[in-house]
């Protein structure tokens, strides 16, 4: 019974060893055959379009394509090694290489062997002499060709190589040497080390070429190479940007508005001369770019704004003021303890500055007083008369009354949005009066051009009351209509009429 057991197990472990054997045949059969070349011959292997394997020095051509290279990115891999290479890889036996380079194709079922072989006696690195021969017929145009300089120097300074820009500019230089040692003497000034900016002053340039280079250096194993750009025009725009800011600089300087510019960190970047006048602020305090909250506090200090009532309160009306600026929106008068008026504006700038603008407006601000005086002191002028007075401009239109008109007439100029012309007061004194001739000749005298002379025309109310009206010119063409009654009149006269001369007997 056991010997049975034994024997059993012997031909199950014998069973098991046929089947791996077999399924390490298949598995053999399958994977691709060996790239089998000799020290100069290149080999790949495709199946069909996609290659399975390659010799190490194909791969580095198909970075792109390491992981599933088809015949067409092999193909324009290696164009620049075989031109004549077929779309189709069906069709690559029947092409012909050139001289370097032989062509052979090995077709077995589904897979095609390629191999690649130099013609003639080459050494092993003959691909990656190719590969170098052809990377700088493709470099050398490029370089020769190139808009701006580029020229390299030995190890000792010796010129070795230039394009065709740097020749240009060496031929008015005296030459290539000549134009290299010139260059080399300028760079190793302390004041172009930092800028690496030259400034060539050759005549024979023209006006339509480079005059300023700027040049960067770089070391290699066999010397220098140097590369030059054209900075002509950043040149140009940097000197007209400073002559801009000297315009800008010079005019700020004659304005009597005081300008205070803060840039987008919220520092003093510009102020002007007359900032100083209104502010009283040091020009070391502003010259230290103070912050803009460090500013305002100068001049809550120095008295040019108004004294807070709670600090806290002010700080939180200060942030509120540059967000107002920065959108266009702010604008504050501030009266000062000294009878100082200032008008403060603020205004927003690119790139998130802000600017603020200080006005002196305080003789302004006392004309208008004054102006505003003068125009109550008419006006209570007015009101103190008992008869009814209103003036007319010379277009007809109602500029002042008094308050014996408004209660006569029952108008009020002031709360009315429309104007009141000579036009409709006539209309209304003629419907309160009975028929009189003296209506258009009073709307042809208000708005005449022609010389005026005071007249007056007796009128009776529709309640049977005398009045007198009379019309007076005054400066600047406008014209004064006063109403009164004939009875105060008489009265007036008489009295007027009782002082007279006496001659005494001799």
């Amino acid at each position: 019974m056991d010997s049975l057991f034994l024997i059993s197990i012997l031909i199950g472990v014998g069973c098991a060893g046929v089947t791996i054997a077999a399924i390490v045949l298949l598995v053999r059969r399958t994977d691709p055959e060996p790239v089998k070349t000799t020290d100069t011959d290149l080999c790949m292997i495709f199946e069909e379009d996609r290659l399975i394997d390659a010799d190490d020095a194909i791969w580095p051509l198909l970075t792109d394509h390491a992981g599933s290279a088809e015949w067409s990115d092999v193909r324009l891999a290696l164009l620049p090694f075989i031109p004549a290479l077929p779309e189709n890889i069906t069709d690559l036996a029947a092409i012909r290489t050139d001289a370097g380079i032989e062509l052979n194709v090995e077709q077995t079922g589904r897979r095609c062997r390629v191999t690649l072989s130099p013609s003639g006696d080459q050494n092993t690195d003959w691909f990656q002499a190719r590969q170098n021969e052809i990377t700088l017929t493709r470099l050398r145009p490029a370089l020769i060709h190139a808009p701006e300089p580029i020229w390299s120097l030995s190890s000792d300074g010796d010129f070795i190589w230039g394009n065709d820009a740097f020749a240009r500019y060496a031929d008015a230089h005296g030459g290539p040497r000549a134009f290299a040692d010139h260059i080399s003497d300028l760079l190793s000034r302390s004041d172009v080390l930092r800028s690496r900016r030259l400034k060539l002053d050759a005549p024979d340039l023209g006006h339509t070429q480079k005059r300023w280079l700027e040049v960067t250096k770089k070391e290699i194993e066999t010397g220098t190479l140097y590369f030059a750009t054209g900075i002509d025009a950043v040149v140009r725009a940097e000197e007209a940007q400073r002559n801009f800011v000297q315009t800008l600089s010079k005019t700020f300087a004659n304005l009597t508005t005081g300008l205070a510019i803060f840039d987008r960190d919220r520092r003093l970047a510009l102020f002007n001369p007359a900032l100083i006048d209104l502010s009283a602020v040091s020009v070391e305090f502003l010259s230290s770019r103070p912050a803009l909250f460090e500013f305002f506090d100068k001049l809550r200090e120095k008295q040019v704004m108004p004294e807070p009532k709670c600090y806290d309160d002010w700080r939180e009306r200060m942030a509120k003021l540059v967000a107002a600026a920065s959108d266009d929106r702010f604008r504050e008068t501030w009266n000062l303890a000294g009878g100082q008026t200032l008008d403060v504006t603020g205004r927003p700038y690119p790139d998130g500055a802000i600017a603020f603008l200080f006005n002196d407006i305080t003789a302004e601000v006392s004309l208008t007083r004054g102006f505003r005086t003068e125009l109550e002191t008419m006006q209570s002028l007015l009101d103190v008369l008992e008869d009814a007075v209103a003036v007319f401009n010379q277009q007809g239109v109602l500029t002042a009354c008094n308050e014996a008109y408004k209660q006569m007439w029952k108008v009020d100029p002031d709360t009315c949005i429309a104007d009141s012309t000579i036009v409709d007061a006539t209309q209304e004194w003629k419907a309160a009066f009975h028929p009189s001739p003296v209506w258009p000749e009073l709307r042809d005298f208000v708005i005449s051009t022609s010389e005026r002379a005071s007249w007056d025309s007796e009128l009776r109310s529709k309640d049977g009351r005398e009045v007198i009206c009379r019309v007076d010119p005054i400066c600047f063409g406008s014209t004064l209509v006063r109403f009164c009654h004939a009875e105060k009149r008489r009265d007036e006269t008489s009295e007027t009429d009782r002082l007279h001369m006496v001659s005494l007997p001799a």
